[in-house]
């Protein structure tokens, strides 16, 4: 553990996930395995176990505000990692707190599926994200299913990817969609406004994938939180998310668990 004046505070906006494979359990892991210390702001608790999730508990927006609040009174992060966020409410509150203390390392990955299937996100939410939320950050982290979404056109392959970056750049941060579900090579794209970077590996063959968007953004905000590029920062949590799925585990009957 490195000194106390090298330590990274890192705050974590998300949900919580019964099962821990995911959410801020897989983004406390993955921070305290990298060095930094971890904070938390909790949107949800959910019931669930790895073969889905039963219900979703939102706590309400204007606590969600006094958790941030009351970290920022004390402890000012170096990065911030933003995943699930329910509901336009909770959108607003969160983006009203970031944008009075602009936060410069923000991460955001817009979670709107649970890797089982249900919907996280309420699809009216979308248009206030994009507009509220996304341009307080410096980098935002969707997979292929999300940048469709938000880019509004069809991402199923490198030639997509690239296309839905620059769509999504437009929005301001710099773009990395994430590859994970591509078949045969992985490739993570990032979007910097002036060039197009890409981060390739053969698939990982494994059934232990729970957590992994978790696992790649936190990092991030925290290869961030340490002074690294954007670039840099994207290549360590490309490598750093890998190595996790390789030493992933069975947990439950459903997907096991990545193992940062």
């Amino acid at each position: 553990m490195p000194g106390d004046r090298d330590l990274k505070y890192v705050l974590v906006i998300a949900g919580s996930d019964s099962c821990g494979g995911a959410g801020i359990q897989a983004d406390m892991k993955t921070i305290t395995s990298l060095g930094a210390h971890a904070m938390t702001a909790i949107t949800a608790v959910t019931a669930q176990n790895s073969t889905g999730i039963s219900g979703v508990h939102e706590i309400p927006a204007e606590f969600i505000a006094m958790q941030i609040e009351s970290v920022m009174a004390d402890v000012f992060p170096d990065s911030v990692k933003i995943g699930m966020l329910s509901s336009g409410r909770v959108i607003e509150k969160v983006a009203g707190v970031l944008g009075k203390y602009r936060l410069r390392n923000t991460v955001l990955d817009p979670v709107m599926k649970a890797s089982t299937g249900l919907d996280l996100l309420d699809a009216s939410s979308v248009a206030l994200l994009k507009d509220s939320l996304i341009p307080l950050a410096r980098v935002i982290t969707p997979n292929l299913h999300e940048a469709g979404i938000l880019a509004g056109c069809r991402v199923t392959n490198p030639g997509e990817m690239k296309f839905a970056a620059r769509e999504l750049k437009k929005m301001g941060p710099d773009v990395i969609i994430t590859g994970g579900h591509l078949e045969g090579i992985c490739t993570d794209i990032l979007y910097d406004g002036k060039d197009i970077h890409y981060f390739q590996a053969k698939k990982i063959a494994s059934e232990n994938t729970h957590g992994t968007g978790c696992v790649f953004s936190s990092s991030l905000a925290c290869f961030l939180a340490m002074g690294n590029s954007v670039v840099e920062a994207a290549r360590l949590a490309h490598q750093f998310t890998r190595s996790a799925i390789a030493r992933g585990y069975p947990c439950g009957k459903g997907s096991g668990a990545v193992s940062p």
